[in-house]
This record gives structure tokens, sequence and C-alpha cells, in this order.
């Protein structure tokens, strides 16, 4: 009787399903987060930076991916509701709204503008007005001192 009732419970036993669907909206509510703040569990040392870095780099493509398949799903949706350009025009709004902010530089980093640069540094290769002038005045390159 007790193997009866072993057997029966092996196979009546709740069973792993095939799709784990709390872990897959987890990750697309993870994905699809308006929110540009770092938490402070992204602050962490280098070194688990360094560790990290491949498998963010994969998963920073699959993310990618994800979101130019939903992207064009709902660009084909729109084009059968006749709102095709006023989505793209929307879609482009929004790509140039949230680069403005996406990423900061880092303190060693020079900014592109010289005013914001500790004494006015300018970057290597940038063309100034003291170079134009200098080339109408003098004449060759501005990379020869006179």
């Amino acid at each position: 009787m007790e193997a009866k009732l072993a057997e029966f419970r092996k196979s009546h036993a709740p069973k792993k399903p095939l799709i784990n669907w709390h872990d897959i909206i987890t990750r697309l509510t993870s994905i699809f987060s308006f929110s540009s703040k770092k938490s402070s569990e992204t602050k962490q040392k280098n070194e688990d930076q360094e560790e990290q870095e491949g498998e963010e780099s994969e998963t920073n493509w699959q993310i990618i991916v994800i979101k130019f398949l939903v992207w064009l799903t709902l660009f084909v949706i729109f084009i059968r509701l006749e709102f095709g350009a006023v989505y793209f025009i929307i879609s482009l709004l929004y790509i140039i709204w949230s680069s403005l902010s996406s990423h900061r530089r880092r303190r060693d980093q020079l900014s592109a503008y010289s005013v914001f640069n500790p004494n006015f540094e300018k970057l290597q290769g940038t063309f100034s007005a003291e170079d134009y002038d200098r080339q109408l005045r003098h004449g060759g390159s501005p990379f020869l001192s006179s």
C-alpha cells in the first residue's frame, strides 16, 4: 500500500512549468523601465564590472533586439491604423529626448566644449577661430606654430 501511495504522489506531484511567466514579466518590466537613475548596486567596484562586462554586452544586444521588434510591431499596427507617420515622428522625438541625458562624462574625460573644461583646455584636433585667423594671416597649417 505504501509503495502505491508513493507512486501516486510521484505521478501527481506538481510539475515545473515549461515557461516561467513571473521571470519573463520581471525581465520585460526591467527592460522597458524608463528610469535612468543608477541604483547603488551599479556603483560597485571596477572588478565586479569587469566580470559582468561580457554578460552585460550580450544582454544589452538582446534588449536592443527586443525593443526594436516591439517598436516594429507597433509601427506596423499604426501603419494599418493610418497613423504610421505620427508614430514614426513621436518615436524619433523620444529617441532624441532619451539620448540627451542617458550618460554622463567621467571626471577625467574632456568636454567637446572647451568652456566646460578645466583651464579651457581644448580637445586635440579642435579647429578654433584662432587657428582660422592664423591660417588667414600667416598661411599654412594651424598645427605649425609661428
